[in-house]
């Protein structure tokens, strides 16, 4: 759940770019690959989630299936202009006005992920440490701590995000197959 919330979230438009240019995403994208989520509660209770997932982004509508170590889909995130939900296997429904909502409903908290659209295609809206090639490698966006590694000709194959707010540690690994 926690992976579902945190990748619904990437909905959200990307601001300006810090010399006020707007990123420009594609129109029509598609990821899949493999994640990791580690949440460690200062408190000292540790929660970790693995699988897999596929990424479908086309026409501004934002599909995410996510499933189990086995291939099996868990949950279906869907992003609309009008809002996101997320589908359970048991045909169970969450919904929201929009995807930093529903994180908030699923998790209990908001975690401003809104960006990772942008990251998986290997763009920011902040100044990035920079590969031989120019392209992001390592920056800090919104108290995220991002480095993205291993680029083919869509985006990077390795997402690591890594987050320390008051109350616990998060720790998110993306690896793209294809």
């Amino acid at each position: 759940m926690a992976l579902a919330a945190l990748l619904s979230a990437c909905a959200t438009p990307l601001p300006p770019s810090s010399d006020g240019a707007e990123v420009e995403l594609a129109q029509s994208f598609e990821r899949s690959g493999r994640f990791a989520v580690t949440m460690q509660e200062f408190a000292g209770e540790r929660q970790a989630v693995q699988g897999g997932f596929t990424w479908l982004d086309q026409q501004g509508i934002l599909q995410i299936d996510l499933t189990n170590p086995m291939g099996t889909v868990l949950a279906r995130v869907l992003v609309m202009p009008q809002g996101a939900s997320l589908q359970r296997t048991d045909g169970s429904m969450e919904y929201a006005a929009g995807p930093d909502e529903l994180v908030e409903q699923l998790l209990g908290s908001p975690i401003p992920v809104a960006y990772l659209r942008a990251w998986l295609q290997g763009q920011t809206g902040v100044t990035a440490e920079r590969d031989a090639e120019g392209r992001p490698e390592a920056f800090v966006q919104d108290g995220w701590r991002v480095r993205l590694q291993r680029y083919d000709q869509t985006g990077p194959r390795i997402l690591q995000l890594n987050r320390n707010d008051a109350q616990r540690d998060i720790s998110v690994r993306l690896v793209v197959d294809r």
